[in-house]
């Protein structure tokens, strides 16, 4: 597994930790992350860049806490887009950033 994805070193003291709870929080992160990709599409659609901007750091914080690096480099620049209201442009951004959460979830499953 790529660190350039995922810090496992961080996942691994996180199941030392949480032991039996391990499993319940990668499920939450797979469910939560999938709400607010689409609260970011929704948002992106409406234009509302205070919204988007919402749901990414969302993203964000959750997908760093697990060590998701990719992915919150990713949301970082599409908060920074959506703090400076320049949404325009952005659609490729917002594509890569779902890649990228789907294919944390198939790194975060084969952890369990």
């Amino acid at each position: 597994m790529s660190e350039r994805y995922l810090d496992t070193g961080l996942l691994e003291e996180l199941r030392g930790i949480l032991e039996d709870e391990f499993p319940a929080l990668i499920s939450t992160w797979i469910q939560d992350s999938g709400v607010r990709m689409d609260e970011m599409q929704q948002s992106f659609q409406r234009g509302d860049a205070e919204g988007l901007r919402k749901s990414v750091h969302s993203l964000k914080g959750s997908s760093a806490n697990l060590g998701l690096v990719y992915l919150v480099g990713l949301c970082q620049v599409m908060e920074d887009a959506a703090r400076n209201n320049k949404l325009e442009g952005q659609e490729a951004l917002l594509v890569k950033i779902r890649q990228e959460q789907q294919h944390g979830v198939v790194l975060l499953r084969d952890m369990l």
